[in-house]
């Protein structure tokens, strides 16, 4: 999979959230808003913090009101308070300790868990806010609100510092699935037949998950494969449960989605673009970046419908051995002013999470196509231009495919180098293409190419010029179908029928696919190679036809 030595792999997200925290305190920030999608786990490790640092610390929440953290009580989560569940009243009390001057000279923490229900339409707590933000980094006094990763009201965010709390990275991930497979391997008879590659590889699939979450269906998988009769804790079992984890995660996300992946040998032809692929997919380790190699970024494929973009994407994702995430800009835009924006950051922030990943933005061209125009007051282009900042900024290492049929629809700063690493164009196959393709979905219908004779190979690549992968793959099911209703097995006959139904898209649709590739010819690397070879086969078995002696031949 994906030699990622560096960024996603030696994250560690506690340490890091506690560096900037520590940093903005040492700044005299007296208001923090820290964003997680662990409010739980954000809050003790700013408990340790706190106590490390000798400093005094107090929690609440809207259940126990206010409790004393202390190294005895650092991390329980069951603790009762003092019963203050006033949520209005509860923040007065760093406003209380600054008026009665109680001598503190250690710094207080007043940490509050989830208060964000109670800020909407509360002058009130506007109004604590405002001052807390002046009043504070003068004291030793400082408020922390710890929310889910949502923004607070607009009269409020000006008066915070917000700070983000990551998902663990690989090395906390690798911590708690060791914790778990040593509790859990000696009640096995064989243990465990997990490596430290297995490890790795488990934890690269989790990359995203919460904590909690990892650990729970690490768990579940060892659970379920012990109950399948496996006498030990095997990774097959432990990647498979982690995906359904990370599954369900992304659905929480609509924009969002993940997709299944490919073997690349199920993509006929387009050897520029797999050479390309083969030579980038082990540019993310640190020997690479010790020789110089930035990590790739992404490419463009843009090409005529139906002639294996998508599949190629998926195929990418196989290569390197990381899940594929697909981003549906069509499910990005509300109407609320604002929102769509917000869902973008949201989707993009929860794909770094995920690193290592390949995101996938498929027809990119229906989604961001009227990016610049007046009919969604600038909303397309505001989205566009989250993304485009994204690209420009992400440093972990995702991998963006995006995929266009049309790309004179779109803004040009969309495609400019740096962005991407390339811009390949799949346009219309060749004819060995053709017989790759045929052959690829004969072979994943249990049928082999060699069944058929030279000449009957020969004449299906003639029948299929100007077909898509897309309609060759169409063509073998109808064929198979016919072939199965007839009670018969699969001829060069039904193959040839199927064809002749079927019109293909560059004859229905011939100036909108002559545009495309048109442009993608003058612009785009090729995605595949010429054959001219084959193409001079195919005219010469073209010639072949029957003669007649009838009058008017």
């Amino acid at each position: 999979y994906m030699d990622v030595t560096s960024g996603v792999a030696n994250r560690h997200s506690e340490e890091e959230f506690l560096e900037k925290f520590s940093t903005l305190i040492d700044a005299g920030a007296g208001t923090i808003h820290v964003r997680t999608g662990e409010v739980i786990r954000a809050a003790i490790a700013i408990r340790k913090h706190a106590l490390l640092e000798n400093g005094v610390i107090q929690e609440w929440d809207v259940v126990n009101g206010f409790r004393n953290i202390t190294n005895e009580t650092f991390s329980a989560v069951l603790q009762q308070g003092d019963g203050n569940v006033d949520a209005t009243a509860a923040m007065f009390a760093p406003l209380q300790s600054l008026r009665s001057g109680d001598g503190v000279t250690d710094i207080k923490y007043f940490v509050y868990l989830n208060p964000h229900p109670f800020f909407e339409n509360n002058p009130v707590m506007a109004q604590l806010l405002a001052l807390y933000r002046y009043a504070l980094p003068s004291t030793n006094v400082v408020v922390v609100l710890i929310t889910p990763d949502i923004p607070l009201p607009d009269e409020l965010s000006s008066t915070v510092i917000a700070l983000g709390f990551s998902p663990p990275g690989l090395a906390e991930l690798r911590k708690s699935l060791e914790v778990i497979v040593n509790s859990t391997a000696p009640s096995l008879d064989n243990g465990s037949a997990l490596t430290e590659e297995d490890i790795d590889k488990v934890c690269y699939v989790g990359a995203g998950l919460s904590k909690t979450s990892f650990e729970i269906y690490s768990a579940l998988s060892i659970i379920q494969g012990a109950r399948e009769g496996r006498d030990c804790i095997h990774v097959d079992d432990l990647v498979k449960g982690v995906s359904v984890g990370k599954t369900e995660v992304v659905q929480t996300n609509d924009i969002l989605e993940l997709y299944p992946t490919t073997d690349i040998n199920n993509v006929g032809g387009l050897e520029n673009l797999k050479a390309w692929v083969a030579r980038r997919k082990n540019c993310y380790s640190d020997e690479a970046k010790a020789f110089g190699i930035e990590p790739p970024k992404g490419l463009v494929l843009v090409g005529v419908p139906g002639s294996g973009k998508s599949l190629t994407a998926r195929a990418i994702a196989s290569e390197f051995g990381v899940p594929l995430v697909r981003l549906d800009f069509g499910r990005v835009f509300n109407s609320l002013v604002g929102a769509s924006e917000h869902r973008m950051r949201t989707a993009l922030t929860m794909v770094e999470d995920m690193a290592p990943v390949v995101l996938f933005v498929d027809e990119i061209d229906k989604g961001l196509g009227g990016a610049g125009g007046s009919g969604d007051s600038g909303t397309s282009s505001r989205v566009l231009g989250s993304f485009l900042t994204w690209l420009n900024d992400c440093k972990q290492p995702v991998f963006t495919i995006v995929t266009a049929n049309n790309v004179t629809h779109l803004p040009p700063e969309m495609l400019r180098r740096g962005r991407f690493d390339g811009i390949f164009s799949t346009s219309l196959p060749t004819a060995r293409e053709r017989r790759e393709v045929l052959r690829i979905h004969l072979g994943l219908r249990n049928r082999d190419i060699s069944e058929f004779s030279a000449s009957e190979i020969a004449g299906i690549v003639n029948i299929s010029e100007g077909y898509v992968p897309s309609e060759i793959e169409s063509a073998v099911k109808d064929a198979l179908i016919d072939a199965y209703s007839e009670g018969e097995e699969l001829q060069y006959k039904h193959i040839e029928r199927a064809f002749a139904a079927m019109v293909p898209l560059s004859k229905a649709f011939a100036p909108q696919i002559e545009a495309m590739t048109a442009w993608a010819k003058a612009n785009a690397t090729p995605a595949g190679l010429e054959d001219n070879t084959i193409k001079h086969r195919e005219t010469s078995v073209r010639r072949i036809r029957p003669r007649t002696t009838g009058k008017g031949e």
